[in-house]
């Protein structure tokens, strides 16, 4: 049977249709008491909008020092600690990409994008650490643009001021 959406006519018609039914089904009990029932007058007027919900705050559970999430840094304190590993191992794939300088990197970075993708899906310090990670590999392929280490045009031909300043 197709779901109804909730309010429809379709769906007002069916619950019409099912009271009727089971009104028909229902053995009535005989009520004892001689005095008649009183009809109400005034019809309750049924509600429109739906209740709303109360909503509950809960104070952060992460630790800060001196302003510093500790949670967040905890998470890059793991992807630095994992990170010369995990480049060792994926040594022999990374010196295949035609990348010169920033291999290494762009490799690391497709490594927290699968693992975070198809290992890591809920949340967690370890989901934190790889996306840590790979603003961490962003940042040092923008240092290798800006140094000169990849021949990247106007970046690479090394014209910037010898203190590293791009302006």
């Amino acid at each position: 049977m197709a779901r109804l959406k909730k309010g429809s006519p379709a769906a007002k018609a069916w619950g019409r249709k099912m009271k009727r039914l089971r009104a028909g089904t229902s053995v009535k009990k005989k009520s004892r008491s001689t005095t008649p029932k009183r009809r109400k007058s005034i019809k309750q007027r049924k509600r429109t909008m739906p209740k709303k919900k109360r909503k509950v705050s809960r104070k952060s559970k992460t630790m800060s020092f001196w302003g510093i999430n500790l949670g967040k840094g905890g998470a890059a304190a793991l992807y630095g600690a994992v990170r010369a590993r995990a480049s060792n191992y994926l040594a022999p794939y990374t010196s295949k990409i035609p990348a010169g300088a920033i291999s290494d990197e762009i490799g690391m970075l497709a490594a927290t994008q699968l693992v975070k993708k198809f290992a890591v899906k809920k949340a967690g310090i370890l989901r934190d650490a790889l996306t840590l990670g790979q603003a961490i590999e962003f940042a040092r392929i923008g240092e290798a643009i800006a140094t000169g280490q990849v021949n990247l045009g106007s970046f690479g031909n090394n014209q910037q001021e010898a203190n590293g300043n791009l302006f």
